[in-house]
């Protein structure tokens, strides 16, 4: 699998088989605090649809760094399939830890449903000393689901007793899958608020950064037409 960590909305990050891509961005001169020291995290990949956890291969990708690998990934073997990752500073707490700001799938037929950079806890310790002296490793642990086909169901079933009790028995089963499956799309739909949400703001910023400088350049331009005329 790949995860990619980028707030620039620019080309889509891929990767190939279970390979991780992820993105820091540079934060402003002006910015405080500056950007904690990054070593690579020990990742965990788990499929919730299988139930399988793996150790992904992970590729690392800075704001300086060519992001054509991103688009790469999409067009490799479609078994492998792609995540991106977007890792930012901690809001709170130890400066030197870091977070997951949103996380998505590149493939179509895997979505994640949760993702977090956590501090790797060994036999003895008390929970949280780590976090509270700022040591220990971090781990990304990344969540999502495959697929599923629906379950076709027969379209009869038998005309007795036995078989009422089947047919309540279908439909409840019916009930507890449609609430499980909208239980993981909720989680999909707030991963993806997230990215949304993250990538709005960066475009604002953007916006906000760019807008004055032209309308004072227009101004100016209109001032020196007058001055001209007269």
């Amino acid at each position: 699998m790949s995860v990619a960590a980028d707030r620039d909305p620019s080309p889509p990050a891929t990767a190939a088989e279970h390979e991780e891509l992820l993105h820091h961005d540079d934060v402003p001169e002006d910015a405080a605090p500056p950007l904690p020291p990054f070593e690579p995290l020990f990742t965990l990949l788990t499929n919730n649809t299988t139930n399988a956890t793996v150790h992904p291969r992970v590729h690392y990708i800075f704001a300086d760094d060519d992001p054509s690998v991103l688009a790469a990934a999409t067009t490799a073997d479609p078994s492998h399939r792609a995540l991106v990752v977007d890792l930012a500073p901690a809001p709170e707490g130890d400066p030197g830890r870091w977070t997951v700001s949103w996380a998505s799938s590149l493939n179509p037929n895997f979505a994640v449903t949760g993702s977090s950079v956590a501090v790797q806890q060994n036999e003895g310790d008390d929970p949280g000393e780590d976090d509270r002296r700022g040591g220990g490793a971090l781990i990304l642990r990344v969540n999502g689901v495959e697929h599923e086909p629906v379950e076709m169901r027969p379209d009869s079933l038998p005309s007795s007793g036995s078989g009422t009790a089947l047919g309540r028995e279908d439909v409840e089963g019916l009930v507890d899958d449609f609430r499980r499956r909208m239980g993981v799309m909720k989680k999909v739909v707030s991963e993806g608020e997230k990215r949304r949400t993250v990538l709005g703001h960066h475009q604002e910023a953007v916006e906000e950064n760019d807008t004055p400088e032209v309308a004072i350049v227009e101004d100016d331009d209109v001032k020196e037409k007058a001055k001209a005329d007269d």
